[in-house]
């Protein structure tokens, strides 16, 4: 059945409370948290009618796809909540979320134009992500954040997440500065030089030992941390990258933007102030940002980046190529750069196909006055490829892995 759109998430807890399991064997429950990426593009090239009328064909494909007994419920503007009960398993609803996204790699039907809508989903079940449908509903959104973080399509929500534990070592991490900064080498494809360098945040906790970026960035960026987390890359990354550029000069610092830096008022403002204070021209600097970022608000990531690329930094898409932005935003996005995402070196030299898009995009960055980078390389013949390809730079741990500035040869 499909729920009239709600004013919040209340009424579809309510409904998910009512059929959650009860007692040892009873039937799973799962609740997606769905979200319509990029419906403001649709805006913008087909207009507010058009837009206007996608959830609704979405609710429509949905109710197709999903059986009787599951509810979709729109719970604001490009979200919905759907309830999938009596599931027997949880490959069951691994199957259902599955076939979701495969049906919508079909373009919808929307006031007679042929729309392709992408869906990002979060998944959490029973039991195992919740003690109730408050709970649930909490860790499917949460799952969807991290989906949309990473750049893929759906997620499943963590068992027994420890993030409010883990938010509040992190906290105290930032404070004490106990994270410490790599630098990863990126070689110019032609020469097989370092040119440039990316800076990594590390974190070997006192109680947990070393925790994976993939684990404690999300809960900086999830739990209002993000803020303090860019003020230290820039501060840290900087401070450091000034005592590397004294061992090789003439080397450019990659730095990650947060996705949720771009609201921050000021963010301009304070990369300047740390380039002054660590005495760092702007133009040796490469601020990245991934492609799902610069998508969630483009007016604002156009203006945020325009404003570093007027004071000569450098603007590097990051994961270029696992989003879902059209080529057409890349006219007004200011970039210099463009990193092709590692899972396209997985297959580069076993499949004609990939070869063949890496060159596209290739093609694509220099026609824009853009240089290339393509990460995860391993070894010298996707390098040697790479270089008839065109492409400019390769970074991967085969050609350097990251390590402490202080480990830097003289």
């Amino acid at each position: 059945m499909i729920d009239p759109l709600f004013p919040s998430r209340d009424p579809v807890l309510e409904l998910a409370q009512a059929q959650w399991p009860v007692g040892e064997g009873s039937q799973l429950l799962a609740m997606l948290h769905l979200h319509i990426r990029h419906l403001r593009q649709v805006t913008i090239v087909y207009g507010h009618k058009v837009a206007d009328a996608v959830p609704a064909a979405v609710a429509a494909r949905l109710h197709q796809i999903l059986r009787k007994v599951d509810h979709i419920a729109r719970i604001g503007e490009d979200d919905f909540l759907v309830i999938l009960p009596q599931l027997r398993s949880a490959g069951h609803a691994e199957l259902a979320t599955q076939r979701i996204l495969r049906e919508f790699q079909r373009p919808l039907l929307v006031k007679d134009r042929l729309i392709s809508v992408v869906l990002v989903m979060g998944i959490a079940l029973s039991c195992q992500h919740g003690e109730n449908a408050e709970e649930l509903g909490r860790a499917a959104t949460t799952a969807l954040d991290q989906a949309v973080m990473h750049g893929v399509r759906s997620m499943t929500a963590v068992e027994k997440p420890d993030a409010p534990v883990l938010l509040d070592e992190l906290r105290d991490a930032l404070v004490n500065n106990e994270l410490t900064c790599e630098f990863q080498p990126i070689i110019e494809t032609r020469h097989r030089k370092v040119v440039a360098v990316e800076a990594l945040a590390r974190w070997n906790c006192p109680r947990r030992g070393f925790i994976s970026p993939t684990r404690f960035i999300p809960v900086a960026e999830n739990d209002g941390l993000a803020t303090e987390l860019t003020r230290w890359t820039l501060h840290v990354g900087l401070r450091e990258y000034a005592a590397l550029r004294k061992k090789q000069p003439g080397l450019r610092c990659h730095l990650n933007l947060s996705p949720r830096a771009f609201s921050q008022s000021g963010l301009v403002e304070q990369v300047h102030s740390s380039l002054g204070i660590w005495g760092v021209p702007a133009t040796e600097l490469v601020v990245e940002v991934t492609e799902t970022a610069v998508m969630d608000e483009p007016e604002i990531s156009a203006r945020v980046l325009q404003g570093l690329r007027d004071s000569g930094i450098g603007v590097a898409i990051d994961d270029f190529g696992t989003g879902n932005a059209t080529f057409s935003y890349l006219r007004f996005l200011p970039a210099t750069e463009l990193k092709i995402d590692q899972s396209f070196a997985i297959n580069l030299l076993q499949d004609v196909r990939t070869v063949q898009i890496v060159r596209s995009m290739v093609d694509l960055a220099h026609n824009l006055g853009m240089t290339v980078t393509l990460e995860g390389i391993e070894d010298t013949e996707a390098l040697n490829l790479l270089r008839t390809l065109g492409c400019d730079y390769a970074q991967g741990f085969a050609l350097g892995r990251p390590k402490l500035a202080a480990d830097w040869s003289k």
